[in-house]
């Protein structure tokens, strides 16, 4: 991966972008892209919408969802502590002696999940150290009064473990909310790399909203676009570290290529297409089953309208969901490169219908 894209993707993730607080990383994106392509907007859910030779014939949708999982402030007691609501995939056992940051009224506010020290655990204790639910976890600000906290902190503001971009051995990076943001930045990086490419079909790269609440934004642009066809670009379970089962999500691991995932909701032409892709350009691609698509972008691109030929490309992805997941840097670089050959590789008159009776 280039310094440029690089650099892109680090200020990427080192923005809270919450669902419903996608905001800032979706202006960091668009001034990336700006250069390199005829449109370029923010619609009225927030998704990032860029179009790369919009008068093709065959409309073609790819996505990645920009928003992470995270909290919201949903009650402040009279000591001052402070109980969240989910936004999204929270598992709260994760969340004790975690650090937060919260959008404050002035800025952002640090916080912490406080935990009992062990000292003055009894023995029936020890484990339950850990909060069963989200009512069991409160916030440590500092604060020592409602009436202070309130001044720094407003009901409903959102917040996000506080971690950040951590080096592993490797290509390998753990950090907060690759999920999927790294979606959003493939998609967009392969809109700059494809500028003045002979690109065959009309584009529409979209960094959609609010997909960990219900794939809100992808499916408000892909009604509005209209696709012939579509890519969906996420992250999936790799199996390759403790406690993941392969007879559950298949053998996948970091480093080995990108993953196309196949069953029902992925069309055979497109699967073709992305393997011919990957063949031409000696890409590894992993494979993953899935029986039902319906908990990514490529589900509401399917059904818009009266449905679009769709495929899910994904980036194998270790401990999905927490405040360290681990990625292989070659495996998003192959996916820009797949995705992009890909593109490049439709002819302008590609036909997504299925085989007609004669």
């Amino acid at each position: 991966m280039d310094s440029t894209a690089l650099e892109l993707l680090k200020k990427l993730v080192a923005i809270p972008t919450p669902s419903g607080w996608e905001a800032d990383g979706m202006n960091l994106l668009a001034r990336y892209v700006k250069p390199y392509a005829r449109q370029v907007a923010i619609d009225t859910h927030g998704n990032l919408r860029v179009g790369v030779n919009p008068r093709a014939k065959v409309r073609v949708m790819i996505d990645g969802h920009c928003d992470e999982i995270g909290f919201m402030v949903q009650y402040i007691d009279e000591k001052g502590f402070l109980f969240l609501t989910a936004l999204g995939g929270v598992t709260t056992q994760q969340l004790a002696g975690e650090r937060i940051i919260i959008q404050g009224r002035q800025g952002p506010v640090n916080g912490v999940f406080g935990v009992t020290p062990p000292h003055l655990l009894k023995a029936d204790e020890v484990k339950k150290v850990a909060p069963q639910d989200l009512t069991d976890a409160s916030v440590d600000i500092g604060a020592s009064s409602r009436e202070e906290a309130e001044k720094l902190v407003e009901l409903g503001a959102p917040a996000v473990i506080d971690a950040g971009w951590r080096p592993l051995a490797g290509d390998r990076v753990a950090c907060r909310g690759f999920d999927d943001r790294i979606g959003a930045f493939i998609v967009m990086e392969a809109v700059r790399r494809l500028h003045g490419k002979p690109l065959k079909v009309a584009l529409h790269a979209v960094a959609s909203v609010q997909e960990e609440l219900g794939l809100v934004g992808a499916t408000t642009a892909a009604y509005d676009i209209q696709p012939h066809a579509g890519i969906s670009v996420d992250v999936g379970f790799a199996s390759d570290c403790p406690r993941h089962e392969k007879k559950l999500v298949g053998d996948v691991a970091l480093g080995k290529g990108p993953i196309l995932v196949c069953g029902p909701t992925y069309h055979p032409k497109m699967q073709a297409l992305i393997l011919e892709a990957a063949k031409s350009r000696a890409i590894p691609v992993q494979r993953q089953v899935r029986s039902r698509g319906a908990g990514t972008t490529a589900w509401p691109m399917r059904l818009v309208r009266s449905g679009a030929a769709v495929g899910l490309l994904s980036i194998p992805l270790r401990y999905m969901h927490s405040p360290v997941e681990v990625l292989s840097l070659g495996d998003v670089e192959q996916a820009i490169e797949l995705l992009v050959a890909t593109l490049l590789s439709m002819p302008a008159n590609v036909n997504f219908r299925r085989p007609q009776p004669e």
